[in-house]
C-alpha cells in the first residue's frame, strides 16, 4: 500500500487554501446577513458592523421585529453553506474525479468541512440566537459541540464523492 502525503509545497498551497477560505468565509457570512437585512427593508446606514469578542458581528437597530430577524440570522450561515457546497461539488468533486490527487482531495474536504460548520452555525444562530451568541465566546459549548458534529458528519459524503482507492489507483499506475 503506497503513502500518500502532501509535500512542502503542496502544503503552503494547503495553508493558503485553508486561510483565504476562512477569510472568505467571514465576508460572505457576514456580507449574506446586511445584503438580507437591507432586502428585508432595514436601512443599510443604520447597521452596525463590530465584533462579538474576537467574532465579526452585525448589530441591527432596535425596532426590528422578531420574524424579519430570524431570516436575517439564518441567512449568514445557510447562504455560506450553499455557495461553499456548490464550490464543493461542482469544482472540487469535478476537479477530483477528472485527476484525482491529495491535495485536490484534501482541498475538497476543507470546503465541506467549511460548508458544514456555516450551516450548523447558521441553523443556530436563526433558531437558537441567544443560546449562540452567548456561546460565541466560549469553547466547547454545547453550540460547538453541534458544529463539529455536523462537521464530522460531512466527512463521509466526502469519502463516498471523492474516494481515496481513486487517488491510489492513480499512484499506482504512475509508479510502475
Amino acid at each position: 500500500m503506497m503513502r500518500l502525503r502532501l509535500n512542502w509545497r503542496q502544503g503552503g498551497y494547503m495553508g493558503l487554501y485553508i486561510i483565504s477560505l476562512a477569510i472568505a468565509v467571514v465576508f460572505i457570512h457576514e456580507a449574506a446577513h446586511i445584503l438580507t437585512a437591507v432586502i428585508r427593508g432595514v436601512p443599510f446606514g443604520e447597521l452596525e458592523v463590530g465584533f462579538w469578542g474576537i467574532n465579526p458581528s452585525i448589530t441591527l437597530p432596535p425596532g426590528v421585529n422578531e420574524g424579519t430577524k430570524a431570516v436575517i440570522f439564518y441567512a449568514g450561515g445557510l447562504t455560506t453553506g450553499v455557495v461553499l457546497l456548490l464550490v464543493y461539488l461542482f469544482f472540487w468533486v469535478r476537479k477530483y474525479r477528472r485527476d484525482p490527487s491529495l491535495l485536490c482531495w484534501a482541498m475538497g474536504l476543507m470546503t465541506i468541512l467549511f460548508a458544514a460548520n456555516q450551516f450548523a452555525t447558521g441553523y443556530l444562530e436563526g433558531h437558537y440566537h441567544g443560546a449562540y451568541i452567548q456561546s460565541a465566546t466560549n469553547f466547547l459549548s454545547p453550540a460547538d459541540i453541534l458544529t463539529y458534529i455536523w462537521m464530522v458528519a460531512a466527512v463521509f459524503p466526502h469519502f463516498s464523492l471523492c474516494p481515496r482507492k481513486r487517488m491510489q489507483a492513480k499512484e499506482g499506475r504512475t509508479s510502475s
